[in-house]
């Protein structure tokens, strides 16, 4: 089965990958070891991933959205380090 791809933000992105960033959008906070923070958007980073520049590298959100669950580019609002594989206690982690 060849796979689909679309014109999304500015960047060529897998069929379907459209609605996974908009879902992103209503996600707004995480709630870590009891306590809510707000997400960090794409572009509010401490270091420069080039949203200024163009789309994210690995889940193609542009400037000011919020990245996609799991893209190795979100950083944790509690430390700093990638969302994806910090040590801090995520509710839903399992």
């Amino acid at each position: 089965m060849e796979k689909k791809f679309v014109d999304y933000n500015g960047t060529t992105v897998i069929e379907g990958w459209p609605e996974k960033i908009e879902a992103a959008q209503e996600e707004t906070t995480y709630i870590i070891d009891g306590t809510i923070y707000p997400r960090i958007a794409y572009g509010n980073e401490e270091e420069d991933w080039g949203a200024n520049k163009g789309p994210c590298h690995d889940c193609a959100v542009i400037k000011g959205q919020l990245h996609v669950p799991g893209c190795d580019g979100e950083r944790c609002p509690v430390c700093g380090g990638q969302a994806m594989c910090c040590d801090c206690e995520y509710e839903g982690d399992e």
